[in-house]
């Protein structure tokens, strides 16, 4: 615990575009935002770039074999740090999360849990992944104005996306070993808005709903309650954000009258569904 508290904190971030607090950095370049060799954190998302290998990263305290080709998800307050080899290269792009769902040019849901990942990609998927990169950088250049803001919000939500569908298809090594764990996922995503009950998806699975949480729990440290609610709110939002459906409509939509629905999402997000929608009232 004592070692926890004096680990340092970054909590500024650059502003690449005019009130977005997203940055650009390639390694090696003045300053080296990598040449810190002991464990620290960020108040900010980070997704480390590979294009060569060799040395490792250590996140969370467990140890990663750096791979050419790889994208280290590290989220907000992960404590992690960098031992690059001479001879690895690659650069980083970091975001504040909080801000792409509150925007008022072109808000993002983020689809990513917030847990660290890395995922090591073939030669063709990671170039595929570096092409949005360069179309993000290309609108850096552009004149200032709002097609620039909405073009570079644009790209970022395709980057994000395009991670997220990678994740979906390299599980972890305990996920990758587990059937119920990646059905559980399957299920989760094509019936959010169907049912959010527990015994709906162990029946689904042809378990029982308590070995389903205990399992869950188990292998991804969070129960079949918790992957549910993440679910739902991340499909409201959607809904939220990219329809013009009313709060009723939501709510019906994801089998909940209004009230309890609205009582749901305050609790966990923080707003109404209302200044949600609207950014009335949210701070950023």
């Amino acid at each position: 615990m004592r070692l926890d508290k004096n680990i340092p904190t970054q909590k500024k971030i650059k502003e690449t575009l005019h009130k977005i607090p997203v940055e650009y950095f390639k390694w090696g370049t003045h300053p080296d935002h990598f040449m810190i060799d002991m464990p620290h954190r960020h108040e900010f998302v980070e997704f480390l770039f590979f294009t060569k290998g060799g040395g490792f990263h250590e996140i969370d305290f467990m140890g990663h074999n750096i791979e050419q080709h790889a994208i280290h998800i590290i989220p907000a307050s992960t404590v992690h740090f960098l031992k690059r080899d001479k001879t690895s290269d690659g650069f980083t792009i970091a975001f504040d999360k909080r801000f792409l769902d509150t925007n008022t040019i072109h808000r993002i849901v983020y689809p990513l849990e917030n847990e660290p990942f890395v995922i090591n990609l073939s030669k063709k998927q990671f170039e595929y992944i570096i092409s949005i990169v360069n179309v993000i950088l290309m609108q850096v250049e552009l004149n200032e104005g709002y097609y620039k803001e909405k073009g570079f919000l644009l790209a970022m939500e395709l980057l994000i996306n395009a991670i997220a569908q990678e994740i979906q298809h390299n599980p972890t090594l305990d996920e990758k070993q587990d059937r119920i764990v990646s059905a559980f996922k399957s299920c989760l995503q094509s019936n959010i808005h169907k049912d959010t009950s527990v015994k709906f998806y162990a029946d689904a699975l042809n378990i029982s709903a308590k070995y389903l949480s205990n399992h869950l729990k188990e292998v991804t440290n969070k129960s079949a309650k918790q992957w549910i609610l993440e679910s739902l709110i991340i499909s409201v939002k959607k809904q939220l954000i990219n329809t013009d459906f009313t709060i009723k409509q939501i709510a019906y939509h994801h089998g909940y009258n209004e009230s309890s629905l609205s009582k749901l999402f305050k609790k966990h997000v923080g707003y109404t569904m209302t200044e949600y929608r609207s950014n009335k009232n949210m701070s950023f």
